[in-house]
């Protein structure tokens, strides 16, 4: 039987992120109720959700529906909620040993807040399992064993199990030197993809930070599942309702998908010799190090490196030049990364910048010979952004890449 299953994500790559679970296994992917960053789809069962969440490289969580239904603005909502809450059978989910706890995301205007969502709908699951079994559910508000999630639309409300846990899966685990401005992994793997990047084709990002593009990169053209480096940590691994399955085993099995001896042509350079020195140490814990040169170099000299048509996919988060450092600056950073992408990428090539400035880019384009093809308002951190994808003005693309996409 198929089972419905509610993902969140960063806001705006909806429909990249419903591309990639169906390649994983999932079906009929589509963004719920409306909202930015939740995607809803259905799985074959429990245990393949299990393997999405660690398979997948764009989302943040996973959750499986129990139930689904409609409430009211209202107060009374509360009461439409606690009905619905309680017509779940929550012994398949939590034994009487089972800790559990309520976590709740509310999106409009209601007459309650979401800690009278987490706390009516916690006494819903205690009162329906003493009706069941006759005995109270232990409730732990921290490292429970079993989190359930109500998120509240409108009038729409979902219940279900969370698959991930309290560490949304954008924190990968390899990540041990932090830049200041660092780019969420979700948001790479994101640009990754929308670039069609292939693992034989060359990577360029200029402007490279802490490397997470690079490593996304790497990552990707070897398979290695989203959550590899954080296999401790998933919820899924402690949900009663896997008791039989040994997750030791099985994780070890979704990795024989990784092709560890994958070298695909990476190059990342920066100006701050501490942030390369940062980035080699975040690859090298990515177990990708030996895929991916680091330099020490000014944007502008990568003419000198790479001669034109050398570099396929020229990828980078500019400096946004809001919170820090200077919004002129920034602005020539961005100046500097069409022109140089201009010099070194072929007829085919591509770049995709992620920038709180599309602007700059958009206007810039048409001299240089680039047209944009796609883009996708996003929130880098709390920023509002956009991720551009620009080809050169002749280039021949596929049809599923001829026009701009706004999400």
């Amino acid at each position: 039987m198929p089972y419905t299953a509610l993902f969140t994500t960063a806001r705006g790559i909806e429909e990249i992120v419903a591309r990639e679970l169906q390649k994983l296994g999932g079906e009929g992917w589509e963004r719920w109720s409306g909202l930015s960053g939740w995607v809803k789809g259905t799985v074959d069962s429990p245990l393949t959700l299990a393997r999405l969440c660690y398979c997948a490289r764009t989302v943040h969580r996973g959750v499986l529906v129990l139930a689904e239904g409609q409430i009211r603005r209202t107060q009374e909502g509360l009461e439409d909620l606690y009905e619905l809450v309680k017509s779940v059978d929550w012994t398949e989910w939590l034994t009487p040993t089972t800790t559990f706890c309520v976590r709740a995301n509310r999106h409009g205007r209601h007459q309650f807040q979401s800690p009278d969502i987490e706390r009516v709908s916690g006494q819903a699951v205690i009162d329906r399992i003493m009706e069941q079994a006759g005995h109270r559910q232990k409730v732990r508000l921290t490292n429970p064993d079993v989190l359930v999630r109500v998120e509240v639309a409108g009038e729409t409300c979902v219940i279900g199990i969370d698959f991930v846990g309290e560490e949304a899966l954008h924190r990968r685990g390899y990540r041990v030197y932090d830049h200041p401005a660092a780019l969420s992994t979700v948001l790479a793997a994101a640009m990754v993809l929308m670039a069609q990047w292939q693992p034989e084709e060359r990577l360029v990002d200029p402007m490279c930070g802490s490397g997470t593009i690079l490593i996304e990169a790497a990552l990707f053209a070897r398979k290695v599942p989203g959550g590899f480096f954080r296999k401790d940590q998933f919820a899924f691994r402690s949900l009663p309702y896997f008791s039989g399955v040994n997750f030791d085993d099985l994780l070890l099995e979704w990795d024989t998908q990784a092709e560890w001896q994958v070298r695909a042509p990476l190059f990342g350079s920066d100006l701050s010799p501490k942030h390369i020195a940062g980035a080699q140490q975040n690859a090298e814990r990515a177990l990708v190090a030996d895929t991916i040169e680091w330099q020490v170099m000014d944007a502008a000299e990568l003419p000198q490196r790479f001669s034109r048509g050398s570099v396929q996919c020229l990828m980078s988060n500019p400096p946004f030049g809001v919170r820090s450092g200077s919004p002129a600056r920034a602005r020539e950073a961005h100046r500097l990364l069409l022109q140089v992408a201009h010099d070194v990428l072929g007829d085919d090539g591509r770049i995709v910048v992620i920038t709180p400035h599309p602007e700059w880019l958009e206007d810039l384009a048409p001299y240089l010979d680039f047209a944009l093809v796609q883009r996708y308002e996003v929130l880098h951190g709390d920023l509002p952004a956009a991720i551009l994808l620009l080809r050169r003005a002749n280039a021949q693309v596929g049809t599923d890449q001829t026009e701009v996409h706004h999400s």
